[in-house]
């Protein structure tokens, strides 16, 4: 059942989900698959993948931020409270951050930063030193620092316009203060552009640095082989794996962009 449906900004939107099941089973990194059509109607067909944006367990609430940009996600900001949104979840492999390091950076890009606000709250819960560096086009996404300031984390964001806090990209700011991330565990997720020119700046460097791959999905369960990434296996070999059920957060330095 849905609680709110918060509009963010034009494009932007929250939506908070009442489900015991997904706030006692999910975690950090995982998605849930949704409908995003009317009950008996089957246009479009294939579900979306939505990341966790957020879990209240005290109220057995779990949210998701989304952008949008076509029907399906139109159909979800028209949504109100007390509807029940169709979804299947949690799906995807967790990320464990018991073993990180004490130091984590976390990166995103436009909508990226849904998933990577889950990460931020688990992590700082567990006290570990975490920054999130945050890039946009313009202040689409101004409300969302609201969220981000709850957390008590520093952060950092940028904007291409410098509508909204430093202008510039946010890849740039990662490369202008490499050194004061040294020892930082990062993860990452937003554009392919961010992401390539992410894995060009550590491609030789020593820190551990995950994506959370971002594709269009059918099945979400890793039968349908519609959202298969290339990874390379040695030195000259590659393999396939699928973003759903592989993933979606994989070694940055593996992926193989086409």
């Amino acid at each position: 059942e849905i609680l709110s449906n918060e509009k963010y900004s034009d494009n932007l939107y929250r939506m908070e989900i009442f489900s015991p099941y997904i706030c006692n089973n999910a975690a950090a990194g995982q998605f849930i698959n949704v409908k995003c059509s009317p009950e008996s109607v089957l246009d479009p067909l294939l579900r979306r993948p939505f990341g966790i944006f957020n879990i209240e367990k005290k109220f057995n609430v779990f949210s998701i931020l989304y952008w949008v940009k076509g029907r399906g996600t139109k159909f979800l900001s028209e949504l109100k409270r007390g509807d029940i949104l169709d979804f299947a979840g949690p799906m995807g492999n967790e990320i464990d951050l018991n073993g990180d390091e004490n130091n984590i950076l976390l990166i995103g890009g436009g909508i990226g930063i849904a998933p990577l606000y889950l990460i931020a709250k688990l992590a700082g819960g567990m006290k570990k030193n975490v920054f999130f560096a945050a890039g946009f086009k313009d202040n689409s996404y101004l409300r969302w620092e609201k969220d981000l300031i709850e957390l008590k984390i520093n952060h950092a964001v940028l904007t291409e316009d410098g509508s909204w806090g430093e202008k510039g990209l946010v890849s740039d700011y990662v490369w202008n203060n490499i050194r004061s991330f040294k020892n930082f565990d990062i993860y990452c997720c937003g554009p392919r552009d961010m992401l390539k020119t992410l894995q060009n700046i550590y491609k030789d460097r020593n820190n551990k640095v995950t994506a959370l791959l971002d594709e269009r999905m059918a099945c979400g369960v890793g039968v349908c082989s519609g959202c298969v990434v290339k990874l390379r296996k040695g030195k000259r070999g590659f393999s396939y794996k699928k973003v759903c059920k592989d993933g979606p957060a994989f070694n940055l330095g593996e992926v193989i962009f086409d």
